[in-house]
């Protein structure tokens, strides 16, 4: 896995308005381009501010399996393997409705940058990193799956955390259906993470 940590491709500049935004307790959503392997990509960037010190943020963020226990639409999420260089294999279910998706996410931590970064894990991870007798096959109907996420220290004890997924499914639907979708899970997401840190 190749992983661009920090690159000016995913640093994000904040407006006035957009700070405003932000210290008001709302989630700021950005649409952006970025620069991939295959071309440029469009995403959808949310931002939010997290009233806690920026290492209490970053463990939360690496603790997969207690994600589902604080953020609507995640089943489960289990590490299945850790190998050499902070990366994990972790294997997740996500439910949209009444479909169930269940899918294994190749992720890279950039502890000293606080970043992070996931796609789906592909044939040539799972040969390379022996993990055939491990690995379930994803649900027929995903397409793809990856993202970043990184955190900001900002003044005493508060933290901005930048969260980026890009889901894919095979399944036809409007561009702006999915946008919304897109959207959703991104606040869904964050408003989860800021209420269980904010409540401990």
């Amino acid at each position: 896995m190749q992983v661009d940590a920090y690159s000016d491709n995913t640093l994000v500049m904040l407006s006035e308005s957009d700070m405003q935004c932000l210290k008001a307790g709302n989630i700021l959503i950005k649409k952006q381009k970025q620069k991939t392997d295959n071309g440029e990509i469009a995403r959808v960037m949310g931002a939010i501010i997290i009233h806690r010190p920026v290492d209490e943020v970053w463990t939360c963020l690496m603790d997969w399996e207690k994600m589902p226990s604080y953020v609507e639409g995640l089943d489960y999420y289990k590490v299945i393997a850790r190998i050499p260089n902070n990366i994990s294999i972790i294997e997740g279910q996500i439910h949209v409705a009444f479909v169930k998706f269940r899918y294994t996410l190749i992720v890279s931590n950039n502890k000293n940058k606080y970043y992070q970064q996931w796609q789906l894990i592909s044939q040539k991870d799972i040969i390379e990193h022996k993990l055939q007798d491990v690995i379930k096959p994803h649900t027929s109907g995903i397409k793809n799956i990856e993202g970043y996420q990184y955190c900001v220290p900002f003044g005493n004890n508060t933290t901005i955390v930048y969260y980026a997924p890009i889901v894919e499914v095979s399944v036809p639907v409007p561009g702006f259906i999915e946008n919304s979708l897109t959207q959703k899970s991104i606040k869904d997401y964050l408003y989860g993470i800021k209420s269980y840190l904010e409540k401990k």
